[in-house]
């Protein structure tokens, strides 16, 4: 694979990063949809609304609306309609949702450590680096 093909090694980190944590994320009672979700909401923060959550996972405001209804039923997320519009749905974490978040973060800083075990720190930053520049610019590209 050339040097300069990044985007199917950043598939193959997401894929291998899946296949580590998805028996993990099992004995925890999530699926990986569901570890999606909440990693999701959590890092769109407190007035996450509906469209923003849809938009981070790649699915539609529709497609997500189903996910979404059972993950309200589970008691892992809730739905709230905007202050500002109420047409608007925000979506939170739940307390219940929060602590398995906990449990699943633990998980990620495990598969990190796996991950970057063996390369400099210096190496690691680089890296951190360039994936957020990649990330903000794919994320002004969904906006425009």
């Amino acid at each position: 694979m050339p040097a300069e093909r990044l985007g199917p090694r950043v598939a193959s980190v997401y894929e291998l990063q899946s296949a580590w944590m998805s028996p993990r994320l099992r004995t925890l009672g999530v699926s990986w949809t569901t570890f999606q979700l909440l990693a999701s909401v959590h890092a769109a923060g407190d007035q996450a609304s509906q469209v923003e959550v849809a938009k981070r996972i790649g699915v539609s405001p529709a497609t997500l609306s189903e996910s979404v209804r059972d993950h309200v039923a589970k008691g892992l997320i809730e739905q709230v309609a905007s202050e500002g519009d109420r047409r608007v749905k925000i979506l939170r974490l739940t307390k219940k949702a929060t602590k398995i978040y906990g449990e699943i973060a633990a998980l990620v800083q495990e598969c990190e450590e796996i991950m970057v075990r063996g390369l400099s720190a210096k190496d690691v930053e680089s890296s951190a680096k360039t994936l957020d520049q990649m990330i903000q610019k794919l994320e002004r590209a969904l906006d425009g």
